[in-house]
């Protein structure tokens, strides 16, 4: 499945990477949808909205719906996941104090992975083999990366134009560009554009995403079975939570925290 928002008539929708039909999942309560991301292993999916100042959660299917956060967020763009240690990443496009935030993704241990040096990061991707967490920066003009577990930052490639969206695939990055209305590829390791792709249609990419034959493998705390939760199973390092959705009835489901 391919997940998309959409921020003019607010709506989450997937297809079938075949293609095929495109199913609505979420339009209610919306206010400007802008990054998700999907937890493959616990079947989750997770959305910033730079309007209504959230970030939130759901079943793939847009169900059993529950905001996550919905403080101290001042314009939420990208978000990605580290489902193997139940982690989530995502960023914050403040012009008064952009960072790059991180938190389990049952909420708790939420703190500031990068807030010096940032511009404007429009742009996030999670490499879970090489344990490396990148951004794309209009206001600073780079691309750059960062182990979450040491801390350890370094530039993968300054002077570009206008990136915005990013993602990664063997050891490439690919990151949109506006201004030249491009798809740029980077390698990571010589920190050098390697190639370089126009659209048919050039015009502002806003999104871009991979693909694999094979959904990556590994294993969570909610994986299977649903972690024994009733409703949402949250992973975090260690342990997962059973979440209750917000518009859960009461007595129709207990939150609990297993080890």
């Amino acid at each position: 499945m391919v997940y998309w928002s959409d921020i003019t008539q607010p709506a989450i929708s997937r297809v079938p990477v075949q293609g095929g039909q495109p199913s609505t999942l979420v339009t209610a309560d919306l206010g400007s949808p802008e990054g998700i991301a999907i937890d493959h292993l616990s079947r989750l999916m997770f959305w910033t909205d730079s309007m209504m100042d959230r970030i939130e959660v759901s079943k793939l299917d847009g169900s059993h719906r529950r905001v996550l956060f919905d403080e101290d967020l001042v314009n939420p763009r990208p978000i990605v996941a580290d489902p193997i240690n139940g982690r989530l990443y995502w960023s914050d496009w403040n012009r008064d104090g952009p960072k790059v935030e991180m938190a389990n993704m049952d909420g708790t241990d939420r703190s500031a992975l990068v807030s010096v040096d940032l511009g404007l990061p429009n742009g996030l991707t999670f490499d879970p083999q090489t344990r490396q967490l990148c951004w794309a920066d209009a206001g600073t003009r780079k691309v750059e990366c960062i182990d979450p577990y040491t801390r350890q930052r370094r530039k993968i490639v300054e002077g570009i134009q206008y990136p915005f969206a990013v993602v990664h695939y063997g050891s490439n990055l690919f990151y949109t560009d506006w201004r030249r209305e491009a798809v740029v590829a980077v390698d990571r390791r010589s920190e050098k554009e390697v190639d370089f792709f126009l659209p048919l249609r050039r015009s502002r990419t806003y999104g871009i995403t991979t693909t694999h034959p094979q959904c990556l493998p590994g294993a969570n705390y909610c994986s299977g079975n649903n972690g024994g939760c009733s409703h949402l199973c949250l992973p975090r390092p260690g342990g997962r939570t059973c979440g209750c959705p917000d518009n859960a009835r009461e007595g129709t489901c207990v939150q609990r925290q297993h080890p």
